[in-house]
């Protein structure tokens, strides 16, 4: 029986990658408003194209995990100025 790291070392990725988004949202709301939420979708859609060109399936898993983190990131800007208002 072989040891799979894949799972735990994803799983890392996963939660530091929406702990991070978190802590990002809301600093970069608070200093910039929305703005933010487009350099979010579009580096998404840059680490996106990074996982469908990995050749590593490890690497590839955790960047798609960071694409969409980011994405929702982007997405979470707008929430959270909507949350923001009175």
């Amino acid at each position: 029986m072989t040891t799979q790291w894949a799972g735990i070392v994803l799983a890392g990725v996963t939660f530091a990658t929406i702990g991070l988004g978190h802590v990002m949202v809301r600093r970069f709301h608070a200093r910039w408003g929305t703005r933010p939420a487009v350099p979010f979708f579009a580096l998404s859609a840059l680490v996106l194209a990074a996982a469908l060109l990995s050749a590593n399936d490890l690497l590839s898993g955790a960047f798609g995990i960071t694409a969409v983190t980011l994405f929702w990131d982007g997405v979470e800007i707008f929430r959270q100025e909507k949350r923001m208002r009175p």
